[in-house]
């Protein structure tokens, strides 16, 4: 099975600290250099170099370019040149009109790349800059998806459409790197699933051209809403909206981190130092295929458990929320009675499905049953391995589900819907019919 991701930022993220702790895990710079260069960005060097941050050895990635001079957009608002951004450096300076810098964590202010006065990339044309790169089609699908991700998130802040979000020049070649690259990094490693810890958002403020926010800024709200997180403690901008985009548009929201043995950690180390903490992201690298014993593994998951207990509903309605919740995706869906306060007998509904289904079976729920509120949680399951044969009978063929245990046949059942179709054809009993097929069974070899 290919290797499994799980980002753990403890001290927050950014795109150029992924891209860092990618090279740290493993992805040469070289290669990085060559995939990029497909994006022909004029003046583009990029630059790792090893660091120690309170212990910890990480990658810090750079991106540098020619020096650019100051100027002012249609707003009237300046872009600083490089010196004066570096001075601001302490104040978080983020263009929010524009793609972040992704520098307040993780760079050490690059010198900014050159562009011609005023000029603006917006998604349209750095979505024709991939397509048109030769690069994977994995990375350019998922690097794009990134980038739609942030374009809506900053697109929703600034009341426009994804397409009319206007990324400055520096901003989006810094954007470019980190987003592209990072999906090149992770297509080198083999990497399909990715997971996420909490992700660390910092403290106190930040300032950008509409004024001074309190930390997260708007469009890291925006991307990590409905993430665990943590607020607080370092104050500093901890977790920037490039760096947000990426982990978001990867990783569940919910923490379905899967049993693995690690296979190495790599961190990407940020130019600051904190008190305290290590200024890095640590990603973990895992593999999952062997950790179960055995044969043949065991088949195990997590799935999202939602309960309420409902004591007002009439039961038509209970039949129609149980045909509609299967109809969208439930894994199953069953009814428990219970006896609730006052001495009033109740019925407990329980509801399985994927972790990825929340939202939609929340809403369902909330819509179809008299309900005020909800219970869930996060449930592993373990199944056996599943297939279907047809046995062929003198009453037509019947499909027979197999279950099995590391190999072993420990449980067979015909299926009903085909039972109940040839008793109704043949008028023969139904449980006859099963007994028969069950008989079948036994001559075959399993």
């Amino acid at each position: 099975m290919p290797p499994v991701l799980y980002f753990d930022p403890f001290n927050g993220v950014a795109g150029d600290m992924i891209l860092g702790a990618l090279i740290d895990l493993g992805l040469p710079l070289d290669h990085l250099r060559s995939e990029i260069d497909r994006l022909h960005l004029e003046g583009v060097e990029l630059i790792a170099d090893r660091l120690e941050r309170q212990g910890l050895r990480g990658i810090n990635f750079q991106v540098r370019g020619p020096a650019e001079v100051s100027v002012e957009d249609d707003s009237g608002h300046r872009h600083h040149d490089h010196e004066e951004a570096h001075e601001h450096h302490h104040e978080h300076h983020h263009e929010h009109e524009v793609a972040p810098h992704d520098h307040s964590h993780g760079h050490h202010q690059p010198e900014p790349l050159a562009r011609p006065h005023g000029h603006h990339r917006n998604l349209p044309e750095i979505r024709q800059l991939i397509t048109a790169s030769g690069l994977d089609p994995w990375v350019q699908a998922t690097a794009l998806k990134i980038f739609s991700r942030l374009a809506e998130a900053e697109a929703t802040v600034h009341g426009q459409s994804p397409d009319e979000v206007h990324f400055h020049e520096v901003g989006a070649v810094d954007a470019i790197v980190d987003i592209v690259g990072s999906c090149i990094g992770f297509h080198y490693l083999g990497i399909e699933q990715f997971f996420t810890a909490p992700l660390n958002l910092g403290g106190g403020t930040v300032t950008f051209s509409h004024g001074t926010w309190p930390v997260p800024a708007p469009a890291t709200a925006e991307l990590v809403r409905g993430f665990p997180t943590r607020l607080g403690g370092i104050q500093a901008e901890l977790t920037t909206p490039t760096g947000a985009a990426i982990v978001t548009t990867l990783a569940g929201a919910t923490p379905e981190v899967p049993i693995m043995s690690l296979i190495k950690p790599g961190f990407g180390a940020g130019d600051r130092s904190f008190p305290g903490i290590p200024n890095m992201l640590r990603l973990l690298l895992g593999d999952t295929s062997s950790v179960a014993s055995g044969p043949s593994p065991v088949e195990e998951d997590q799935v999202l458990l939602l309960e309420a207990a409902i004591d007002d509903m009439d039961p038509q309605s209970f039949g129609y929320f149980l045909d509609q919740a299967f109809k969208q995706g439930a894994l199953d869906v069953y009814y428990t009675p219970i006896q609730m306060k006052k001495n009033r007998p109740a019925v407990l509904l329980t509801l399985l499905c994927e972790s990825s289904d929340q939202d939609r079976m929340i809403e369902l729920l909330f819509r179809e049953t008299t309900t005020l509120g909800l219970r869930y949680s996060l449930a592993r399951r373990v199944v056996l391995q599943r297939e279907t044969r047809e046995v062929h009978t003198d009453a037509g063929t019947i499909r027979v589900k197999i279950g099995k245990w590391r190999d072993r046949v420990v449980n067979v059942q015909p299926e009903y819907e085909d039972l109940r179709e040839a008793a109704e054809r043949t008028g023969r009993p139904l449980k006859q019919l099963r007994q028969d097929v069950i008989s079948e069974i036994s001559k075959l070899s399993l």
